[in-house]
């Protein structure tokens, strides 16, 4: 199979050129993280705010301290940014420079007048929770994960998820566990489920992280079967965001090594995001060198080097993601009633694969999958190289999706967008209202506004198709 691994830098250039304006402060926040100045330039001289902030009010100058970009740093503090900025947790950049040890950011920090609110407590373990917070007596069993049951809890007033370590298993990888959280805690990137912190219990140990009540993409499939191609494409995209991130840490990259429909879940928005990565074993130095020890991944999903306990890297997960693209696009997974794991050795000693057929997968696509899921893992395309190939073909149904809408149909969806009684009426009636209520303290926080618009957004989106698909019929 031909190698379409590398690209042209004119096609990277085209590629960043078509990328979404809604991508641009995200940009800012990974390329700051990654100590990428080119990036965070090319961000800035956009237009972006240097002070934007993701969902914990995290700025790009707070994850540059953090990941010891000093270059970083000084560029954005040259930029304006906000030395003293504060995150959900009431941390500054300076705090999270003592944090993790950054000497040479620290003085720079200082220098410009950065504080440090948390003082000694920014030498201590953040992530820690103290457990009379979460009254587990009052927790509600939601699932079942591979180390343990997982429940809906309520934290400082906000539903979380409750991830329970078995004590035998904690017990037994105590090392392991405290390596992995170390490095979780400070992760951050739109498309990864949010760890928020960790609460010790006697008899188990308990992780705290963000609860997206859409469930999973596997509910999501049970409930849809197959999926759109603009969907399907959409959540490829929001799942490679955040297997690149991973898979992009420094000083270590992040293999997940369970990627699985289960693993991918879906907020309130309809964004996907990874899961279950926390626990994942760290690549140390090189990108090979893992063997499998056992119980290590779905063998409906693993890579063939894996099942056959070879060395391996990050490809792994590429092969994972290819399986789910395909189940997404299919509605589920191929030979559903075959034994997983006979389906696993078919895959690894026979190189088995699932059906394209042309009629349900574009040709990108399959070309993409069948590159994904290449017996070679050196022939397998990065994250990176997905997402800029899922980009091209986003673009491309889209521009076919406007070219198939009759010219009412395109007007209809415009008039749409400027007037629809259901969303108005909420508008009129409740955000806005409660907005500029008299009482300061009966006025929505920005969070809460956020949640607001995004369900008003999804409903003007949904009717907006409703009429085109009317205009289809006629």
């Amino acid at each position: 199979m031909e190698d379409h691994r590398h690209q042209a830098p004119s096609t990277k250039q085209l590629i960043a050129s078509q990328r979404s304006d809604w991508e641009g402060p995200y940009r800012l926040l990974f390329c700051s993280s990654k100590g990428d100045k080119a990036g965070v330039m090319q961000e800035l001289m956009k237009g972006v705010d240097t002070n934007l902030a993701d969902y914990d009010k995290r700025t790009a100058i707070h994850l540059a301290s953090c990941e010891g970009c000093t270059e970083i740093v000084v560029l954005l503090l040259e930029k304006g940014a906000d030395v003293n900025s504060m995150d959900r947790w009431g941390r500054t950049p300076l705090s999270d420079a003592r944090s993790f040890g950054h000497q040479d950011i620290c003085k720079i920090l200082e220098a410009h007048g950065g504080i440090d609110p948390m003082g000694l407590d920014s030498q201590t373990p953040c992530f820690e929770i103290d457990s009379t917070e979460v009254d587990m007596n009052e927790a509600t069993l939601i699932g079942e994960g591979a180390y343990g049951e997982v429940y809906l809890v309520k934290w400082r007033g906000t539903e979380v998820a409750a991830k329970t370590i078995r004590s035998s298993i904690a017990s037994n990888k105590t090392g392991q566990l405290s390596k992995g959280i170390r490095f979780v805690a400070k992760l951050r990137h739109p498309n990864i489920v949010q760890f928020l912190g960790v609460l010790k219990h006697p008899d188990r140990l308990i992780f705290l992280t963000e609860y997206l009540r859409n469930g999973s993409l596997y509910d999501i499939l049970r409930k849809k079967g197959r999926l759109d191609p603009l969907t399907a494409v959409a959540y490829a995209l929001d799942i490679a965001r955040g297997m690149n991130y991973l898979h992009q840490h420094k000083p270590h990259a992040i293999i997940h090594r369970d990627l699985t429909p289960r693993n991918v879940l879906q907020n309130e928005a309809g964004r996907l995001k990874v899961t279950d990565f926390g626990l994942s074993k760290i690549a140390q130095g090189r990108d090979v060198g893992y063997k499998m020890t056992g119980g290590t991944g779905s063998y409906r999903y693993m890579a063939p080097e894996v099942y056959r306990r070879e060395s391996y890297g990050k490809s792994v997960d590429v092969f994972s993601f290819a399986l789910i693209v395909h189940e997404m696009f299919q509605g589920g997974p191929s030979n559903r009633g075959e034994d997983a794991e006979k389906l696993a050795d078919k895959r690894a000693y026979e190189d088995s694969r699932p059906h394209l057929p042309s009629i349900v997968y574009p040709e990108p696509i399959k070309k993409l999958l069948q590159d994904c899921w290449h017996k070679n893992p050196d022939r397998r395309p990065t994250f990176e190289e997905i997402i800029m190939h899922l980009e091209i073909i986003q673009e491309d149904l889209e521009q076919k999706a406007m070219g198939n809408r009759k010219p009412c149909c395109k007007i209809a969806a415009k008039l749409l967008i400027c007037h629809v009684d259901v969303p108005r009426r909420t508008i009129k009636s409740g955000l806005l209202q409660d907005c500029w209520h008299k009482n300061p303290d009966r006025r929505p926080t920005f969070e809460e506004i956020i949640m607001h618009l995004e369900i008003i957004q999804e409903d003007l989106e949904q009717k907006a198709m409703g009429i085109c698909c009317s205009c289809a019929i006629l």
